[in-house]
């Protein structure tokens, strides 16, 4: 397992059936100018299905396909560059999912999304 911020990559044995996307940018973060990416290597990146996005509990974003080695970067959106936010982190060969994920405060009962 992988975690960068609200970010958690998961390897799993096999990657569902779903539509390939040639976009890199996994989780956006929230009113600010930056983003978690999956850079390098040879990577086939592919979309979850809605059901995936609004299930309870974490939410999966994406599946990966990692051919070589390859990073998660968190970078500017606008611009691509490095933020000081988070390190880059090595992803080995496999296959993973993205998972965006959420808290449970039990204080209030809610489950909101963490915010990075």
């Amino acid at each position: 397992m992988y975690r960068q911020g609200d970010v958690l990559i998961e390897e799993i044995k096999e990657i569902p059936q779903r539509k390939k996307t040639k976009e890199t940018l996994l989780i956006r973060g929230e009113g600010r100018n930056h983003g978690h990416y999956i850079k390098g290597g040879d990577v086939d990146v592919f979309q979850s299905t809605d059901q995936e996005k609004n299930a309870k509990g974490s939410i999966v974003t994406h599946y990966l396909d990692i051919k070589s080695e390859a990073s998660l970067d968190h970078l500017l959106i606008d611009c691509g560059r490095y933020t000081s936010d988070h390190e880059s982190i090595k992803i080995p060969p496999g296959k993973y999912r993205v998972i965006r994920q959420r808290e449970f405060n039990p204080y209030t009962g809610a489950i909101r999304m963490i915010r990075d």
